[in-house]
C-alpha cells in the first residue's frame, strides 16, 4: 500500500441490485469477517449484479456487563468502559462518523468510503443478557468482480481500519445471474389437498451474520407483472434459518396494501389462528410443509414503502432448518393476489 494515502467519499448512484427488480449472483457465503474483544463484523447478505455490489453487515459490539447502580457508580467515579480511539490512516480527518465505515481499497490503494443505503441499530439485552449492541448497514459499491479488498474502520470505540480480500464472483457467473425478477423462471407446484394448518411456533431470530448462505436468490411466486415474492436471502445459522423475503407489486390494488403496511394498529389474533397469520399482510406468508401439517410462520422485523400503485416489503422469517436438503413451503400473498402455492428450495450444504 503506497505511503500517500488519499481518501475519497463517493455515494454510488447505480442501479440498485435488489430489490429494484434485479436478482444477481450470490457475492459472499456470509458469516464473521472479524472478530475482535471491541467488535465482531458479518456478512448478512451479499449480491453482485451488473451495475453495483451490495453487502449488508451487522456489527456485533459487546455486552455491557454493568448494571445501573455500577453504571452511576463508574459516572460519578469519572472511570468508563470506552477504549482509547484507534488511529486513522485511511479515513478523512474531517470524518466524525459515530458508526461502522465501510469502503473499498482501488488498485493504488486509495480508500473510496462508502454511505449507507440503509442502517438500523439495537442497544441489545439488559446486563445479565447474551446480545450486544449492533449496528446493521447495507452499503452499495459499483460493480466488482473476482476480489475486492472491503475496508471497514469505527476508530471511536476502539475499532483499527482493516483491510479484507473477499473473493467474488467473476463477470460471467454475474452476467448469468443477472436478471428482472419479472423475467426469471419460477417454479411453483399445486398446494395438496388435505394439509392441516397450524400456527408455527415462534423462535427467536439467530445471530445472521454469523450464519451461512444456502440458497440464491430466487423468485417464488408472481403474477404476471403486478406483483412477485423474492427470496432475497436464506441462511442456516445451526439448527435454524433465518429468512428474508422481499414482496413488491405496483398496480392499483397496492392502495389496499399500503393501507395495512402503514396503520397503526396491529394484527390480532396472531398467535394460534394460521388463517390469520396467512392473512395478515402486507407482505407475503410462508408455511413449512412437514408431510400433511403446514405450519404458518409469524413474520420478524420488516419495513416498508410504498406511494401511487407501487408497494415494497422486506420481512424477516425464522424457522427450524428441516433434516433433508430441501425446504418445504407454502407460498401466498393474499393482498396482492397470489394465492397458495408449493414451493421447494434446495439447500446447500451449511
Amino acid at each position: 500500500m503506497p505511503n500517500d494515502l488519499r481518501q475519497a467519499w463517493t455515494a454510488w448512484d447505480g442501479e440498485v441490485v435488489y430489490p429494484t427488480g434485479t436478482l444477481g449472483a450470490v457475492a459472499h457465503s456470509g458469516g464473521l469477517l472479524v472478530r475482535r474483544p471491541e467488535l465482531t463484523v458479518g456478512v448478512v447478505r451479499a449480491v453482485s449484479g451488473l451495475s453495483a455490489l451490495e453487502i449488508e453487515l451487522l456489527a456485533r459490539r459487546p455486552l455491557d456487563r454493568r448494571d445501573a447502580t455500577e453504571r452511576q457508580r463508574d459516572i460519578r467515579e469519572g472511570l468508563s468502559l470506552q477504549p482509547a480511539a484507534a488511529p486513522r490512516r485511511l479515513l478523512p480527518a474531517w470524518d466524525e462518523g459515530v458508526d461502522l465505515r465501510a469502503g473499498r481499497l482501488d488498485h493504488a490503494g486509495h480508500a473510496h468510503w462508502e454511505y449507507a443505503t440503509f442502517c438500523s441499530s439495537s442497544s441489545g439485552d439488559y446486563h445479565l443478557g447474551t446480545s450486544g449492541p449492533t449496528y446493521r448497514a447495507l452499503f452499495r459499491f459499483p460493480p466488482a468482480f473476482d476480489r475486492m479488498s472491503l475496508v471497514l474502520a469505527w476508530p471511536e470505540i476502539g475499532f483499527p481500519e482493516t483491510v479484507i480480500t473477499v473473493p467474488l464472483p467473476d463477470r460471467a457467473t454475474v452476467e448469468r445471474a443477472t436478471t428482472s425478477i419479472w423475467q426469471a423462471p419460477v417454479e411453483v407446484r399445486p398446494v395438496p389437498d388435505g394439509l392441516n394448518h397450524h400456527a408455527a411456533d415462534r423462535l427467536d431470530p439467530p445471530a445472521v451474520e454469523a450464519g451461512t448462505n444456502v440458497a440464491a436468490p430466487r423468485v417464488l411466486h408472481r403474477r404476471d407483472h403486478r406483483a412477485a415474492v423474492v427470496l432475497a436471502r436464506l441462511t442456516a445459522v445451526d439448527s435454524l434459518l433465518s429468512m428474508e423475503l422481499h414482496s413488491t407489486a405496483t398496480d392499483d390494488f397496492t392502495e389496499t396494501i399500503n393501507a395495512r403496511a402503514f396503520s397503526r394498529r396491529a394484527p390480532s389474533g396472531l398467535r394460534d389462528d394460521p388463517a390469520r397469520i396467512r392473512a395478515a399482510g402486507p407482505g407475503a406468508s410462508v408455511a413449512v410443509v412437514q408431510g400433511q401439517e403446514a405450519f404458518w410462520i409469524r413474520p420478524g422485523d420488516g419495513s416498508f414503502s410504498g406511494g401511487d400503485r407501487t408497494f415494497s416489503g422486506v420481512q424477516e422469517f425464522t424457522l427450524n432448518r428441516p433434516h433433508g436438503d430441501v425446504l418445504d413451503l407454502v407460498v401466498a400473498w393474499p393482498l396482492a393476489g397470489l394465492h397458495d402455492v408449493r414451493v421447494r428450495i434446495p439447500l446447500k450444504p451449511a
